[in-house]
């Protein structure tokens, strides 16, 4: 009778310990907790300052960048913070100008009407009995009171809550904008963020990098509190408007990635599903799949996309197939290309 017990207890915390993921993380199934989305190249105009004599080694562009937060719908008043941050991706260039600015807002509408007032009282007071008579007594009482009111009446500013912080980054090569959810102020949906540089007299295009990332925090079950934090990174070309070589340069670096990606990807399902049928024609299915190239088709794509980095493909080459190789060095061209107009 024990032994059955203990087998039906056994049962029954392998139950819980299988079903412990879902109900911790009930919100989790659906897709993501949020979606980024930047433009996979963007246009960039000079700024002509009114008014002052033109300069000849250097000039301001504006990057007027749109940025699309897509919230799952669970998840909309879990969010309580987006940050993005817009820097270079190589040949760093110093920040002119940005925007928004900071900004601060209050749930009350104008200021606050105070009323006060304060009361202060003085006062003598005297009891005694006689030291002559032995029954009589004599009790006096006197009471001295001075007493004065003060009114205090004046207007105070409302606590103001931050909306938008935006500062710089990098030594002053990048920015940063930061967005707080508020009753007035929605976090999902489109917003455009503007980032003016100094630049080159020469500069026709170059790469930048979008970092964007979400911050929340849910309630699992009503009491335990589960972080959310989303992070995603973007590279973006830009070039000089009406320029067409620099236009064309710039697309060329857009379609050579998306192929990178693509072409990386279809290898790594086709490996994936070819390992899969392996693991379930020998009955081990809940054997992990280990590797030599594991971390490679995790991490060198989005590494050699983001980075600029061009030494991580000459490294690997002698492990990546050939066809890898042959699509990885055309991106990495289409890239130096670009980027010979920043200079």
């Amino acid at each position: 009778m024990l032994l059955i017990f203990r087998s039906v207890a056994v049962y029954n915390i392998a139950i819980c310990l299988f079903l412990l993921p879902i109900i911790e993380n009930p919100v989790h199934a659906g897709g993501p907790v949020v979606t980024f989305d930047v433009p996979a190249m963007l246009p960039v105009r000079e700024l002509i300052p009114v008014g002052v004599p033109p300069v000849t080694h250097w000039k301001i562009i504006e990057v007027v960048l749109p940025v699309t937060a897509d919230i799952r719908a669970g998840d909309r008043e879990n969010l309580s913070e987006f940050r993005f941050e817009v820097s270079w991706n190589a040949h760093s260039f110093p920040v002119a100008d940005y925007g928004p600015k900071s900004q601060t807002v209050s749930h009350i509408d104008g200021s606050i009407n105070v009323d006060t007032s304060e009361e202060s009282s003085a006062g003598i007071g005297l009891n005694g009995r006689s030291a002559q008579l032995e029954i009589a007594s004599l009790t006096g009482d006197v009471d001295l009171l001075k007493r004065s009111t003060a009114r205090k009446t004046y207007q105070e500013i409302p606590q103001h809550r931050p909306v938008i912080a935006s500062g710089t980054i990098n030594r002053g090569t990048g920015t940063f904008f930061r967005f707080h959810q508020s009753r007035t102020e929605t976090l999902e949906g489109g917003r455009e963020i503007v980032v003016a540089f100094r630049v080159s007299r020469e500069w026709q295009g170059g790469v930048l990098k979008v970092a964007c990332r979400a911050l929340g925090q849910r309630k699992i079950l009503g009491t335990f509190p589960d972080k959310i934090d989303v992070s995603k990174s973007f590279v973006m070309p830009i070039y000089l408007e009406g320029d067409v070589n620099a236009q064309q340069r710039a697309k060329s670096f857009v379609v050579a990635a998306q192929e990178l990606r693509r072409h990386w990807h279809h290898r790594t399902q086709s490996q994936s599903n070819t390992e899969t049928d392996k693991r379930f024609a020998g009955f081990d299915v809940f054997a992990p799949i280990f590797h030599k190239n594991d971390w490679i088709a995790q991490q060198w794509v989005h590494h050699l996309i983001q980075s600029g980095d061009a030494h991580l493909t000459e490294v690997l080459k002698k492990q990546l197939p050939e066809t890898t190789v042959r699509v990885a060095d055309e991106f990495i061209a289409a890239r130096k290309s670009l980027l010979k107009l920043s200079r």
